[in-house]
């Protein structure tokens, strides 16, 4: 018998879904973050032997026995990335016709739409991927946390965290989102709190406090709302781009996924609706939030390569 595998491979989290042709009897096991600008070449490695031997060991099914796999992995970017990973697959004991290799962000959108649409991602970070009637994608944004990801968890809590540190220097007005934010720093006044700010190493620590924001926002709280607004806009000018990059027009008619934790705020997915809706006609598309695993996205990707007659990679 020969089997259906698809990998989500995340900054956290990779995991592995391996299921028969008719994408059925599904099996799910996760290991250690898979993308390599993280974890390095050697981590890649071993959190996909680890799924791989969990397969063997397991469900009695060796790499043979795979008929196709779709591995979607954060941090699969340019060429060299593309090169690098294909690697550690075909050093896991995968051939290479056997093999599509692509941005963890595709897999989201193939887990609750059909081309052509877009997925906007903001979890951690953040993404925006296009993907035309062929399969054929494109990309705006997610060059990481540091440099890019706006509109991102991680966006989200510097950009409080700056406003906060503003007002802390007496260069911005009071915001009860700046108190909620002393008190999740446990600090005894705003002249404490720059140094409890300061000392955060883990951008993690920083995407966390996006969730004091949503939650303010929600709530009603006007600066944490600024923040959101301001964010939504930002992926919206990314989600236009995409879809100028693809050329699609008000006619074409289009689904748009929602996915990351962050978009399952209902304010921020509102703004988002809303900001898109001022740079794109809403008539010809259908927003979605993304409620499928995205590994359960490759494996129906999986199904329609081979439907297509098979592809090396991307």
């Amino acid at each position: 018998m020969k089997y259906l595998l698809s990998i989500d491979g995340g900054g956290t989290k990779t995991e592995f879904c391996i299921s028969d042709f008719e994408g059925e009897n599904i099996k799910l096991f996760s290991t250690g973050c898979s993308n390599y600008k993280s974890v390095g070449i050697e981590g890649l490695y071993l959190s996909l032997k680890e799924g791989f031997d969990w397969i063997k060991e397991t469900l009695s099914i060796d790499t043979e026995d795979i008929a196709y796999g779709v591995f979607g992995i954060s941090g699969c970017d340019s060429e060299n990335d593309y090169e690098i990973i294909k690697q550690q697959i075909l050093n896991n004991g995968i051939k290479k016709d056997k093999i599509y290799l692509c941005n963890d962000g595709i897999l989201a959108f193939y887990a609750q739409a059909d081309e052509p649409g877009l997925v906007v991602i903001s979890g951690t970070g953040s993404i925006v991927i296009g993907l035309d009637e062929k399969g054929n994608y494109k990309r705006s944004g997610g060059w990481g946390y540091n440099i890019s990801d706006i509109g991102s968890g991680y966006w989200i809590g510097n950009e409080a965290l700056r406003r906060t540190l503003l007002y802390c220097d007496n260069c911005y007005s009071h915001s009860l989102l700046f108190d909620e934010i002393m008190k999740y720093f446990k600090a005894k006044d705003f002249q404490e709190l720059p140094y409890k700010i300061t000392e955060i190493t883990d951008y993690f620590e920083i995407a966390k406090i996006a969730e004091i924001v949503l939650a303010m926002a929600q709530q009603g709280e006007a600066e944490a709302y600024s923040i959101l607004e301001q964010g939504a806009q930002a992926l919206a000018d990314l989600a236009k781009s995409t879809y100028d990059k693809l050329n699609f027009n008000e006619e074409t008619d289009i689904n748009i996924v929602f996915s990351g934790g962050v978009l399952k705020n209902r304010i921020y997915e509102e703004n988002l609706k809303a900001s898109i809706g001022r740079k794109i006609k809403l008539d010809h598309i259908t927003f979605l939030v993304q409620e499928n695993p995205p590994s359960y996205g490759g494996i129906k990707l999986a199904k329609t390569i081979l439907g297509r007659g098979g592809c090396n990679d991307t």
